[in-house]
């Protein structure tokens, strides 16, 4: 099995990208496969090598690796090549209407009620009107020929058996009159001469699958299986209104883990669970492309936040002990302490501060903190303290239990919600209680 995974490099990678990149990768991983990253630079203008190290370092992030890359613009040689012999061949024609010209036929066909297909006007050109043109200043810009006559039928892995009628779609343009080869027949070429078995992208390429079938039996070569994923759509009215759609950068910048993306976009659709996993190797053991369904799928920014918290709690110190160390935290206690209560990892460095920097108190009522100091109980802090802490109190006042933990917790946390008090006395430690207390 040899699959690919073709970004054009004149953007960042946005949602839709990373999710199929991730369920062609997971199913290449599933089954012992070869995966082929490259990139759709035959648009030299618009291309950026900016754009090929952004790509490389998102997937890296949510842990695609590659076995193999390379960009099409190393490879215009071969394209030319497989131009001429497509034309040679009578699949590749000439055509010279400008987009203005083509834009009016287009109108016109639609108010008369017909489908707006390309007419092949330019198959009538005779050789001197050719000349003519050329000699106008216009430049021909290149079509492939479709057979008209077939249905072109396969069975997609995700979508069943699909027949597309060729009657219905205009001959594609596969190379633009400034010289540069549009996405159609480099793709088709490639595909070809790395003997790609499996192509899975989304299914707004259904009607280019059909076209692509025509190129590759042109090209008399074999033909792939593909696989056509359902489209995303947002439920969250912030995503759909970004423009653009959400990008990675997006994703990294609100502190979404990568097990959290990675697991979300992997179940999205399919039959199972959307779940939490703890790392990418168990995604690809659960991975069955069988399992994806052909309704479109609804993403939640709401649901990943709520997975990365899930996927945090799940972490080992190990996974995350170079990331702790950035924050002052250099032992595996406080970790598996605070990750049952964080969202994000950045809260970690929050808690750490809380309990070892200077931080503002919120205190309610200044006697109770006298009398709160005056028994807080001797020796280190250990899960007992705040137990017999708040009885010696009780004892003294006259305050209900939950009223007494909230002064409490605002006195030495300075905020009304958190982690566990009684744990979290013990990484705030006596010597900052006291000082706490009595700075207030």
């Amino acid at each position: 099995m040899l699959t690919r995974f073709a970004p054009s490099p004149t953007g960042h990678l946005h949602i839709g990208n990373v999710r199929t990149a991730l369920i062609c990768w997971m199913y290449t991983r599933s089954q012992n496969g070869k995966f082929l990253l490259r990139f759709d630079d035959t648009d030299l203008q618009r291309s950026d090598i900016k754009y090929i190290d952004s790509i490389v370092q998102d997937l890296r992030w949510i842990c695609i690796d590659w076995d193999a890359n390379f960009k099409q613009s190393e490879r215009f040689k071969r394209y030319n090549e497989a131009f001429l012999q497509l034309t040679t061949k009578g699949y590749i024609y000439a055509c010279y209407e400008t987009r203005e010209e083509l834009d009016i036929k287009r109108k016109l066909q639609l108010k008369q009620g017909l489908p707006p297909v390309y007419d092949r006007s330019a198959l009538l050109l005779t050789e001197q009107e050719k000349i003519l043109y050329e000699q106008e200043g216009r430049k021909p810009h290149f079509r492939f020929k479709l057979d008209k006559n077939k249905i072109v039928k396969w069975n997609d892995e995700i979508k069943g058996e699909i027949n597309i009628a060729i009657s219905s779609i205009s001959d594609p343009v596969v190379k633009r009159e400034c010289g540069i080869y549009t996405y159609m027949l480099p793709s088709v070429i490639d595909d070809v001469d790395f003997n790609i078995t499996h192509v899975i992208r989304g299914e707004d390429h259904v009607t280019n699958t059909a076209v692509q079938i025509q190129m590759i039996q042109a090209l008399e070569a074999k033909i792939p299986v593909f696989a056509h994923l359902p489209l995303l759509h947002f439920d969250d009215s912030k995503i759909s209104k970004r423009k653009g759609g959400l990008d990675i950068k997006f994703i990294k910048e609100n502190e979404i883990e990568p097990m959290a993306l990675a697991s979300y976009l992997t179940k999205l659709g399919t039959s199972d669970p959307i779940k939490a996993y703890a790392n990418i190797q168990s995604l690809i053991d659960s991975f069955d492309i069988k399992k994806f369904g052909s309704a479109s799928a609804r993403l939640s920014l709401s649901e990943i936040y709520k997975l990365n918290s899930k996927v945090l709690q799940q972490m080992p110190f190990e996974v995350v002990k170079e990331r702790l160390s950035q924050t002052g935290v250099n032992f595996p206690e406080f970790w598996y302490f605070i990750r049952n209560n964080i969202e994000k990892f950045s809260e970690v460095a929050e808690w750490w501060q809380i309990c070892k920097s200077n931080i503002e108190p919120a205190i309610l009522d200044k006697e109770f903190i006298k009398i709160a100091l005056d028994v807080l109980p001797q020796g280190d802090c250990n899960e007992n303290t705040l137990s017999e802490w708040m009885k010696a109190i009780q004892q003294i006042v006259d305050i209900k239990t939950k009223d007494l933990f909230m002064q409490l917790r605002l006195a030495l946390t300075g905020i009304k919600t958190g982690p566990e008090l009684a744990k979290l006395l013990i990484f705030i430690g006596k010597e900052n209680i006291i000082a706490r207390l009595k700075n207030y």
